[in-house]
């Protein structure tokens, strides 16, 4: 096989290589062994972290559910929430509705911790009424709470 060479000076000329039987020439032994083992170092790194991932973080979330979009005046809505957080010992789910562009005032909260809380809400003025849940963290069942999560708002609109 013949090779290209170029020196210092720029000047070309062909050599004559000769390769080991086979034409390929193989990497030695030790830089296998190196290239072996980074591969799976990396490799045991990429399955650590995504099998690890899953559990390395806290899942906390407030839902909120309407039985129906929209109603006539008078009618009956029921307002569901729910929620929950890894991270907090006790949780409770709260309920908040707000008419119009008023402000947000409590419907209530859950008596037990960790449960649903459900209300059913009588529409008596025509617009739109909103519903949200909020979701309060305690260490203790009998320790004051604080905010841990608001849902996004479901209207309801009242013909």
């Amino acid at each position: 096989m013949r090779k290209l060479c170029v020196n210092s000076r720029m000047n070309v000329r062909l050599l004559n290589v000769r390769l080991p039987s086979g034409g390929i020439r193989m990497p030695n032994r030790s830089v296998l062994r190196v290239r072996n083992l980074a591969l799976a170092g990396l490799a045991s790194a990429v399955l650590s972290c995504t099998a690890l991932s899953g559990t390395a973080f806290a899942k906390s979330g407030a839902y909120v559910q309407v039985g129906s979009r929209v109603v006539r005046i008078g009618q009956n809505v029921q307002v569901t929430g729910t929620g929950g957080d890894d991270s907090a010992r006790y949780t409770y789910v709260c309920l908040d509705e707000r008419i119009g562009n008023g402000g947000w005032f409590a419907l209530g909260c859950a008596a037990r911790p960790w449960t649903s809380y459900g209300r059913t809400v009588r529409a008596t003025s025509f617009g739109r009424i909103e519903f949200r849940a909020r979701l309060l963290a305690k260490s203790s069942p009998n320790g004051a709470g604080r905010l841990d999560r608001v849902s996004g708002a479901v209207d309801v609109l009242v013909r």
